[in-house]
């Protein structure tokens, strides 16, 4: 990462750092419908938060890659909704919050840009960009699958696990993430209807990829 781009990344990681130091803690103190409404909180500030702190910092290209991801972070929980309601793969414990489709949480919609956003901001200030999508989206997603245990998130179903969490949807999330850079690379000079239309593509591309790696490693 060059001298130029080491303000953005370092205040980008400081964001994260404290907003999940709160956010971890708080989570794991909580249950119940108490846990739910937490969540649902975090999502939202979340999302105020980033674009906020990077409008007051100066980094006005932050906010063009959250609005990129944002529509993507909306039509994900469909594919989770799909492993809930027609594979049997997926549980989400009730919190008390609405649900999509009565079987994801709403809260979920806000939450798949924290890890999205961070992996293709960091990714794309390297000189290999796809590469280290690949490794940080491995590692992230990894975290969040064995996290989702303690933090009450989702538990899976008949499906082969390791440490707690199941193994089929680590290939498919790396792929979602280069998906995503793939698409922002190509698009984010573009308008917002070819931006949401890339986003319900690359959900449809990442429910398909999830059937796949089911069939392969469940």
């Amino acid at each position: 990462m060059s001298r130029a781009i080491a303000p953005s990344v370092r205040d980008a990681l400081l964001f994260h750092g404290l907003f999940f130091a709160v956010a971890m803690p708080l989570a794991l103190s909580l249950e119940g419908a108490s846990l739910g409404m937490a969540l649902l909180l975090l999502a939202i500030g979340y999302n105020i938060a980033l674009p906020w702190v990077g409008h007051q910092r100066g980094h006005v290209d932050w906010l063009p890659l959250w609005r990129f991801l944002l529509p993507l972070s909306f039509a994900l929980p469909c594919a989770d909704w799909v492993l809930v309601e027609r594979m049997g793969t997926l549980n989400f414990p009730d919190h008390g919050i609405p649900r999509l489709g009565g079987a994801v949480p709403i809260y979920f919609m806000g939450l798949w840009i924290m890890l999205l956003w961070q992996v293709l901001w960091l990714a794309q200030h390297t000189a290999r960009p796809y590469l280290w999508t690949a490794v940080f989206s491995f590692v992230g997603f990894v975290f969040w699958e064995w996290a989702s245990h303690p933090l009450a998130l989702w538990q899976p179903l008949g499906v082969q696990q390791i440490a707690g969490f199941a193994l089929y949807p680590i290939i498919p999330e790396v792929l979602l993430s280069l998906a995503a850079l793939f698409f922002w690379r190509l698009l984010k000079h573009e308008g917002l209807f070819a931006q949401v239309v890339a986003a319900l593509g690359i959900a449809v591309f990442y429910t398909g990829a999830l059937a796949l790696s089911l069939l392969w490693l469940g």
